[in-house]
């Protein structure tokens, strides 16, 4: 069975160990007089296996490659770093009693799997909801306190509502499951007129009533409903984002309306002034034109996914998400924003070392995602010319020893992403000694053993 269709069960288990490890210390600290050490035993051992079970589902979802790496490594080391100390106090707690120093021991291994259980669930919950989540400007509804005079319309205002702010947003958070190769509910969301056609339960927007369209009320139920859009497990809308569609339906699903005539309202400019506020992340990139709208459009019509970097960046976020079968042919596509790319997912698709000849070419390229594909140390030469690439991620590809040897005296990689390759524990070991500052990940930094 498919690891990565097995991790998906992930979501489902990983909210048993954090009941069940907050039941155990409950019962240890505040009804000790009431709970017998069997008790305890029980809870702890419920828990362990649960937390391990949970971290083991973990793993094979992040395999999917779907999620920011860095923010999905600390999520999943926690993670691991919890299973081991619950792990630990149950088996201290079954066979510890008779030493001396029993209650120290225990309170600490307390303390230190209470404290992986929150750096977990934060980790996992910036997975989910994004990493600003629990900040105090996500929470506030900034429709509500945005000045009118603070947001200054930028060049392009002419274009539809429709085009320039709702599309991003499903770009973004729908389209992966709702595209012609993927269509969940035999729902398409990538032109407008599939958009209004709805899937099998109807028509997705109800022009005039946001309450009564499927494409608002399913954003609104609860994370753990079934019918939740996006699932649980996926970015999520904001609320701005929220406000924006409703707005847009509730006064009439327009494609034509543009954001010159609709700016007057309080939504429309209160969604842009936030937008304009987010400051593009600090790439260390030249400033360059910005990609020709009509190459993007293109693109997203042979499904694939196109993002800015931020809000008026000129640099984009290319994903072949949805192009499995994704050649080094159909690469072609991209040579005319090739300067424009700062990330690329090639992730599992049907790419090899002949792709190389045009994945050189995109000198801007910062992140690299060629996990499962068949890229072999021929490519790396190729990779060499790349010489901004700062984060690359081999996953599941035929690169070995020498290859990783090679890319870490490129000098400018900075993290690399190995496991399930050709790469050895002993071909990392050697490449951490030689070249340090390279963060090399191959799944194994906390159980490395030297054969």
């Amino acid at each position: 069975m498919n690891l990565d269709f097995i991790g998906r069960f992930h979501p489902l288990m990983v909210h048993l160990p954090i009941g069940i490890l907050a039941l155990a210390a409950i019962l240890e600290y505040i009804y000790p007089k009431r709970t017998s050490p069997a008790q305890i035993q029980l809870v702890l051992l419920i828990g362990a296996v649960s937390s391990v079970s949970a971290a083991i589902l973990g793993w094979f979802l992040s395999l999917s490659s779907e999620y920011d790496e860095d923010l999905l490594n600390k999520h999943k080391w926690t993670g691991i770093i919890l299973s081991f100390f619950t792990v630990v106090l149950w088996a201290w707690k079954y066979k510890g009693t008779g030493f001396s120093k029993f209650k120290i021991i225990s309170n600490l291994l307390f303390g230190s799997m209470l404290l992986f259980l929150v750096l977990t669930g934060h980790y996992g919950g910036s997975l989910t909801h994004g990493e600003d989540f629990l900040s105090i400007d996500n929470l506030k509804d900034s429709g509500k306190n945005a000045s009118k005079e603070a947001f200054v319309p930028a060049t392009g205002t002419n274009e539809s509502v429709y085009e320039k702010l709702i599309t991003p947003i499903l770009s973004e958070k729908c389209y992966s499951c709702h595209n012609p190769n993927k269509t969940k509910g035999n729902l398409k969301m990538q032109t407008y007129a599939a958009l209004i056609k709805g899937g099998k339960t109807g028509p997705s927007i109800v022009a005039g009533d946001a309450l009564h369209s499927e494409l608002v009320k399913r954003t609104l139920l609860d994370l753990d409903d079934k019918k939740r859009m996006p699932p649980k497990g996926k970015k999520q809308l904001t609320i701005n984002e929220i406000t924006l569609l409703k707005w847009w339906i509730n006064n009439g699903a327009s494609e034509k309306i543009s954001i010159s005539e609709a700016i007057k309202n309080d939504t429309i400019r209160a969604f842009l002034a936030v937008s304009s506020q987010r400051s593009e992340p600090s790439l260390g990139l030249p400033s360059i034109k910005k990609a020709d709208s009509l190459v993007i459009i293109k693109l997203k019509e042979k499904l694939w996914e196109v993002n800015s970097i931020s809000k008026g960046s000129s640099y984009l976020d290319i994903n072949a998400v949805s192009l499995s079968s994704l050649s080094n042919q159909q690469l072609n596509v991209l040579q005319e924003i090739d300067d424009n790319i700062a990330w690329l997912n090639l992730a599992n698709t049907q790419i090899n070392d002949e792709a190389f000849k045009f994945i050189s070419q995109c000198k801007n390229v910062l992140k690299l995602n060629l996990a499962n594909t068949s890229v072999s140390n021929m490519a790396v030469n190729d990779l060499k010319k790349m010489s901004k690439l700062q984060y690359l991620n081999i996953i599941g590809t035929r690169i070995d020893d020498a290859g990783l040897m090679q890319l870490c005296e490129m000098g400018f990689l900075k993290n690399i992403y190995c496991w399930r390759s050709k790469v050895t524990i002993n071909g990392v070991e050697n490449c951490k000694k030689k070249y340090p500052k390279v963060k090399i990940n191959n799944g194994d930094d906390f159980i490395l053993v030297k054969k």
